[in-house]
């Protein structure tokens, strides 16, 4: 016996998603970031001063999304999950990836969404998000395998 998630991944297709989809997201986080903070040049500060925990962090959440996003797929085209289930793991999904994206995972970085907040806030909230960057993705985490759980990745056949 084993869990749905893991036989969906056995199938090409899924497991293609999966990858693609997770290195997607390894390498939006820190283009998006390096933007927000003054351009690509800053890609390299960005690799220099990201803590390590919120780098192994970024690489579970970017993992764990591709295996998510597989999952969703799979689910959307099977009968096998009903609608109130599919609905609630998109719409965790979703709420996990808007978190994930507004956190800058390195201390020198700004949010993206600092620069649509008037001043003051902005700076506040980014002071905040970085304060408790690794939180926040910790919460993105579990948001994510919650999201699994509730579309039945975690179910033994």
């Amino acid at each position: 016996m084993e869990y749905k998630l893991f036989r969906i991944l056995k199938k090409r297709k899924y497991l293609s998603i999966m990858i693609i989809s997770s290195v997607f997201m390894i390498i939006f986080f820190p283009v998006a970031q390096s933007l927000a903070t003054g351009g690509l040049q800053n890609l390299d500060l960005w690799f220099r001063v990201i803590p390590k925990v919120n780098l192994f962090l970024l690489g579970v959440y970017s993992i764990l999304f591709g295996a998510l996003l597989s999952l969703q797929i799979y689910n959307f085209k099977s009968k096998e999950c009903d609608i109130e289930q599919k609905v609630a793991g998109a719409s965790t999904t979703g709420v996990s990836a808007v978190i994930a994206s507004l956190v800058p995972a390195c201390p020198a970085c700004l949010s993206w969404v600092s620069l649509l907040l008037p001043a003051s806030f902005g700076l506040t909230a980014t002071i905040f998000m970085i304060k408790y960057n690794g939180l926040i993705l910790l919460g993105s985490i579990i948001l994510l395998l919650a999201a699994m759980y509730l579309l039945g990745g975690f179910k033994r056949k």
